[in-house]
C-alpha cells in the first residue's frame, strides 16, 4: 500500500510539474508575442482614413494631428481614445469618433463645426448656440456679442429678429446683449435699434410702422424704443454732443 501511495504521488507531482512547464512555456510565448506586437517596428498603421464632409477642415490638418501621436507607428499600441481626444482638440472639430480596422488602418469620422454667427468679435457660434475658436476669414456672418453663458439665447434671439425683419426688408448686421441684459441691433444700413429688455416684438413692430415716416432717414443714426409710447431719434450729426439731438415722436416714458 504504502508503494503504490508513493507511485501515485510521484506520478501526481509529475504530471503537475508537466502542466507547469507547458503553461510557463504557453505565457512566455504569448508575452513574446505581446512584446512582438507592440514592438515599434512591427504592424505599422499604415491608412488613415478619414470620412465625413468637411468645408473647413482639411485633411492634411487632421493627418498631421493623428501622426503626432506616439502610438501611432504600432496598431495595437495606438490608444483609440488618445486619437479621438487629439482630434477633438482641433478648431473645427465638433465631434470625432475613432476605431482600428485590422490589419493596419484607422478610420476616423468627423462631424465639423458649423458657425452661425461671430460672437465677441474673437470666437465663433456653432447652430446650437455653442462658443467654438476658430479662424474665418470670409463669411457673411452676424456679429453677435454678449455674456458668454448667454451665447445660446442670443443666437435664439437673433434668429427670431431675424424671422421677422428680414421679410420686411431690414437686414442685421448685429446684435448685442448688454451686461444689464438689454438688446441693442444694429441694421445693415448702419443705425442702430435700443430695444431694452423686455417687449422686444412690440418695440420692433414700432419701429417698423414708424422708421419709414422719419424724415431724411439718411441721417439717422439710432432709434431709441425703450418706451411704453414713442421712440427718441439720435442723428448722426449730433453723436457729439448728446445736448443736441432732434427728437421723433416724445416719449411717455421708459420702460
Amino acid at each position: 500500500m504504502t508503494s503504490a501511495a508513493t507511485r501515485t504521488r510521484l506520478a501526481f507531482f509529475g504530471g503537475l510539474s508537466f502542466f507547469l512547464v507547458v503553461l510557463s512555456a504557453l505565457l512566455w510565448g504569448l508575452w513574446l508575442v505581446v512584446l512582438w506586437m507592440t514592438s515599434a517596428n512591427q504592424l505599422p498603421v499604415n491608412n488613415l482614413m478619414i470620412q465625413g464632409e468637411h468645408r473647413y477642415l482639411s485633411r492634411e490638418m487632421v493627418r498631421d494631428s493623428v501622426l503626432e501621436l506616439p502610438g501611432i507607428g504600432n496598431f495595437f499600441a495606438l490608444e483609440v481614445d488618445q486619437v479621438q481626444q487629439q482630434l477633438q482638440a482641433l478648431p473645427w472639430v465638433y465631434q470625432a469618433s475613432v476605431r482600428k480596422q485590422w490589419p493596419d488602418t484607422v478610420r476616423v469620422y468627423i462631424v465639423e463645426q458649423q458657425p452661425a454667427a461671430r460672437w465677441n468679435y474673437n470666437a465663433l457660434l456653432n447652430e446650437l448656440g455653442e462658443v467654438f475658436q476658430a479662424t474665418l476669414e470670409e463669411a457673411d456672418l452676424v456679429s453677435l456679442s454678449g455674456p458668454d453663458e448667454e451665447s445660446a439665447r442670443v443666437l435664439a434671439e437673433y434668429k427670431q429678429i431675424k424671422q421677422y425683419l428680414q421679410p420686411k426688408g431690414y437686414g442685421i448686421e448685429q446684435i448685442h446683449l448688454t451686461p444689464r441684459r438689454s438688446w441693442e441691433l444694429t441694421l445693415d444700413n448702419g443705425i442702430t435699434l435700443l430695444l431694452g429688455r423686455e417687449n422686444i416684438a412690440a418695440r420692433l413692430q414700432r419701429f417698423v410702422d414708424v422708421y419709414p415716416d422719419i424724415d431724411e432717414r439718411e441721417r439717422v443714426a439710432y432709434l431709441d424704443l425703450r418706451y411704453d409710447t414713442g421712440l427718441a431719434v439720435g442723428w448722426k450729426q449730433d453723436e457729439e454732443t448728446d445736448n443736441d439731438q432732434k427728437r421723433g415722436k416724445k416719449p411717455d416714458r421708459r420702460a
